[in-house]
Formats: structure tokens, sequence, C-alpha cells
């Protein structure tokens, strides 16, 4: 989830900023802008820096660097990817349609994919059937 949005010129000086989810402090910036600085080419730049609590994501067109935050999913690593493989799947089927994005509005995918529980993977595990997908589209929701 995009927390903020910054906006940095040539010289890491922030231009615009944009909070959505809570404000990012500015500090990221100036660790971002230490990253920058470690590269002899500002296009060598990874399009992916983890932060001590962010992800950052950075775009350089025009002299200017797009720097979006993104969170830190707790416990994001191979063992909860794996456990949860058939909810992440069905988060990626929705989200996406033939590469384009589809539903994107957390609420609208919560109430489509219902998030797993104990009983839910006992009754998965007995009756060998996932059952996490919703049978009515939240309102709103385009469907083909």
């Amino acid at each position: 989830m995009l927390h903020s949005l910054f906006i940095l010129n040539q010289h890491g000086e922030v231009l615009i900023e944009k909070h959505w989810r809570s404000v990012t402090p500015r500090a990221v910036c100036d660790f971002f802008w230490d990253e920058v600085n470690k590269y002899p080419d500002k296009l060598d730049v990874p399009p992916l820096i983890a932060a001590s609590k962010y992800y950052l994501v950075n775009i350089y067109r025009e002299e200017l660097f797009l720097v979006g935050t993104i969170e830190y999913l707790g416990g994001l690593d191979d063992a909860s990817i794996k456990d949860n493989f058939s909810t992440v799947y069905q988060l990626l089927e929705e989200m996406m349609d033939n590469g384009y994005p589809l539903t994107t509005e957390p609420n609208a995918l919560k109430a489509m994919i219902r998030p797993p529980t104990l009983l839910s993977r006992l009754e998965a595990a007995a009756t060998g059937k996932a059952r996490g997908v919703s049978e009515v589209l939240p309102d709103g929701t385009v469907s083909k």
C-alpha cells in the first residue's frame, strides 16, 4: 500500500509531497538521497530500496525522482507466502486483469477474498477445497 509520494529534484530537494495512509517523515528522503549518492549515475539507482521501516520505490525521469513509500508487510517471507499461497494467488487474480490493474481497493479485496483463519485452514485440509473467495461481488465492482 502506497503511503506517501515525494518528488525530488536533481539536488535531492523535495518539491512536492503527498501523504495518503499516514505522514511519512521527510527523513526517508534524506536516507534515499544518501543511497542515490552512492551511485556514479542516477540511472543506476535500484528502483526498490529498503529503509528501516519502508520500501522506497523510485523512478528517475527528466532529472526528477518520484519516490513512493510502502510500509513493510509484517511477516512477509518465504514461509508466509507458502502458508498463504491460495490467498496471495487469489489477491493477484482479483487485482490484475490481463496485466492491467483491476481491483486495488483494499476494502473491496477484503470483501471478495476472506483472510485465512484456523477454521478455514482445517476445513480446507479436511475437504481439499479452499473457500476463501466470496460468492457475491461487493457493490461497485465490475464483473465480466
